[in-house]
């Protein structure tokens, strides 16, 4: 289950036209779910009985990972080798704080609770740096609360910055959007390998993320780290040495977290510098590795005055909203046949339900 909302399924095939659009990708790797721009942003938590753990593979194998029912040990080796425990307890879900409706069932001995946890600076940055990737055409941002520019007045008054004027808070709603499909997406893969299990699934919400990420005062949740913006609310950033964002505190300012950005697309094993050491879709990554562009000195100085502005007014990246997010939920369980039986239409249950213990557990 953990492969099918996460795992690694080869490479992607990454067939833009090679310079400006063919650096938009963060990552050469592929998952079960896709993310925008192929920037692996969204961790895969999960906890049950033996305890919390953060799932998140990042290097592949081979291009295709599983051809056959050879390499279905791969998705052991995955599990194996890419899952971190961060706690040795389930994470607590605050049962006054939980809808009333989930009181009765969720987080119970038995189940498994998949927590998908979204870090929205990673893409913004990759989508802002791929706006100001050709000199003079980035948007011209406009601080659509303070009424201002967003740290580019300089560019635009000497000639430099002649895009369209485009509100921060609306290009922040749509940078989110895109940044919680993953979630959903992982989510809703995991759903559909619990139904061919013969498990009980339900996606819920009705709870606050923040909660279960451990930045409030009703829970230690997953233990991650809050920093307190500009207005004097809290807003979580990242689990320490674990899942962290590019943003202070774990960068002394925007310029150090745009660096290491881009450090990871154009570094000296960057997924796009010549020396790559990771597999590539490319029969020859050599011959075309040059055509790829990297951003000017411009470019990188608008994107970091960009970030810049919005950190030091905000004290936030991104500004409008939280830094790390967490939407939704799926819980996963056993299912009790015999209820189903007696008060619903046999074929609400269907085989794989019925011989599940059988199947997997060798229970008849």
């Amino acid at each position: 289950m953990c492969w099918a909302g996460a795992g690694v399924t080869g490479t992607i095939t990454g067939d833009l036209p090679t310079r400006y659009f063919g650096n938009i990708f963060g990552s050469w790797v592929g998952k079960a779910t896709p993310y925008p721009c192929n920037v692996h942003n969204t961790g895969l938590f999960f906890t049950n009985d033996s305890g919390t753990y953060l799932y998140n593979p990042d290097l592949a194998g081979k291009h295709v990972e599983i051809e056959g029912v050879n390499d279905w040990d791969r998705i052991i080796a995955q599990y194996k080798g890419h899952c971190i425990k961060i706690l040795d307890e389930r994470v607590e879900f605050i049962p006054k704080l939980l809808g009333n409706t989930m009181n009765w069932n969720i987080n119970k001995p038995g189940t498994t609770i998949f927590i998908p946890v979204v870090d929205q600076t990673a893409e913004y940055i990759n989508f802002i740096l791929s706006v100001y990737d050709r000199e003079g055409r980035g948007y011209r941002m406009v601080d659509d609360i303070k009424n201002q520019s967003a740290g580019l007045q300089q560019f635009i008054d000497n000639g430099q910055l002649k895009g369209p004027d485009i509100p921060v808070s609306s290009t922040e709603t749509n940078v989110q959007y895109g940044n919680i499909a993953p979630a959903y997406l992982m989510l809703e893969n995991i759903h559909l390998i619990a139904e061919a299990m013969g498990l009980g699934a339900i996606m819920f919400s009705g709870y606050v993320g923040q909660i279960v990420l451990g930045v409030t005062p009703f829970s230690k949740g997953l233990g991650f780290r809050a920093s307190t913006t500009k207005d004097g609310k809290l807003n979580p950033v990242g689990l320490d040495g674990v899942f962290e964002a590019y943003c202070p505190p774990y960068y002394k300012n925007m310029d150090e977290a745009v660096d290491a950005f881009c450090d990871k697309k154009y570094g000296s094993n960057g997924i796009y510098s010549a020396e790559y050491s990771g597999m590539t879709p490319f029969n020859n990554w050599k011959s075309i590795q040059p055509d790829f562009n990297r951003p000017s000195d411009l470019s990188l100085r608008q994107v970091k005055a960009y970030f810049n502005y919005l950190y030091e007014q905000y004290g936030r990246v991104p500004a409008t909203l939280d830094t790390m997010l967490l939407p939704v939920w799926l819980q996963v369980h056993h299912i009790e046949t015999e209820f189903y039986d007696k008060y619903f239409p046999k074929e609400m249950i269907t085989q794989e339900h019925r011989n599940h213990m059988k199947l997997w557990h060798d229970i008849k």
